[in-house]
């Protein structure tokens, strides 16, 4: 066993017992590798976990990994992962990994200090691919970038004031089908941009107005 692993000797002979009960499987029964869990637990009570959510409610997770189903305590001071997500955007059938200490005053309990949702981090790097890919073939056709900061900002008319930093002020309205994106080329909502934050538009310029075809705020996350 190495050093910086230790399991309590209940949860060996759980697992012991229980052998391939806690492996995950496909309908046949067969084992799936996609997703391997993992139950490191330290001397101090320190806890590496990482399994399948099984339930979802208001401050915990239950998790599926090695030993059965574990409550995951999710306090207000647990960091979420991705960035920006909230308990209530875990989904059951979500991978995660967990990170906290052993819950002594109750079983197979532990206070997460770190949760993070794999199948989401998965889901959101696609997505970030995706709009990469599309504002690059966005750029051949409609090479003209301009950047600076955001003001009189209309989420109704979806229009604003671009004021570059020559002091150049440029009226913009996006198009119908335009991309509204954050800093790390997440899809976002025109909503979440506020005035004075700094943004880039690709589209079309005539003199000093621009129909814009991606909008990227770089001061949202």
């Amino acid at each position: 066993m190495s050093r910086n692993v230790v399991v309590a000797v209940g949860i060996i002979g759980f697992l012991a017992s229980a052998g391939i009960a806690f492996a995950q499987t496909t309908n046949s029964g067969t084992a799936t590798p996609s997703h391997p869990m993992i139950l490191q637990v330290r001397s101090g009570g320190g806890v590496l976990m990482r399994g399948t959510i099984s339930a979802v409610s208001s401050g915990s997770l239950t998790v599926q990994s090695w030993g059965g189903p574990w409550t995951v305590n999710v306090s207000s001071g647990t960091k979420v992962l991705p960035s920006g997500a909230a308990l209530t955007d875990f989904k059951t059938g979500d991978f995660v990994g967990v990170l906290g200490t052993i819950d002594a005053s109750a079983n197979w309990t532990i206070n997460a200090t770190l949760v993070r949702d794999w199948t989401a981090r998965q889901a959101l790097n696609q997505e970030i691919r995706s709009n990469v890919q599309s504002v690059r073939q966005t750029m051949s056709s409609v090479p003209r970038v301009v950047q600076g900061k955001l003001s009189n900002l209309d989420t109704t008319t979806e229009a604003f004031t671009l004021t570059n930093a020559a002091g150049t002020a440029y009226t913009v309205t996006l198009n119908s089908d335009a991309k509204i994106l954050g800093r790390n080329w997440a899809t976002v909502t025109l909503s979440q941009a506020t005035n004075g934050d700094r943004v880039r538009v690709f589209g079309t310029v005539s003199s000093t107005t621009i129909a814009a075809s991606v909008f990227r705020d770089i001061s949202v996350k």
